[in-house]
């Protein structure tokens, strides 16, 4: 829980933050960069994020259906928690990585949508190879986009 009143307004923002559609079109399918798309398959995608400086990775994973955390149908719930568990573990093991951190805020967004933000480990600056996760993630399906 935010501690300062600066904090507070800041966490405010942040978990009430809803995009505009744009022309009529949800903002994340609208938003979509493929250049950016790390991993994907027929039912979730990964995408890379301009996060802050000090992450060695800063990654989102989204449903390609409009959908919400508490909606998730069992098969989609499975999924989240399979693709989350390998992604963060595969992060972990890459040398430019402390650990990762996995968020959800925005909620009122058109696709359940989660965060993965890894710390560089102590002394190291480099980000994380992104191809390296997609190849280790897609040897349990899904297609390399970087």
């Amino acid at each position: 829980m935010p501690e300062t009143a600066e904090a507070e307004e800041v966490w405010a923002r942040i978990v009430g933050a809803k995009r505009q559609a744009v022309q009529g079109e949800c903002p994340e399918c609208a938003g979509l960069t493929p250049e950016r798309v790390v991993w994907e398959d027929e039912f979730w995608i990964l995408s890379y994020t301009d996060g802050p400086e000090e992450m060695a990775a800063s990654l989102l994973l989204q449903t390609r259906e409009h959908t919400r955390v508490g909606q998730l149908d069992d098969d989609l719930a499975s999924q989240f928690g399979r693709i989350s568990n390998r992604l963060v573990r595969i992060i972990e093991n890459l040398p430019e990585s402390a650990h990762v951190d996995v968020s959800r805020y925005g909620a009122h967004r058109g696709h359940f949508h989660v965060w993965f933000f890894a710390p560089f480990m102590e002394g190291t600056f480099s980000p994380v190879n992104l191809h390296t996760v997609a190849t280790k993630l897609a040897n349990w399906g899904g297609e390399i986009r970087i």
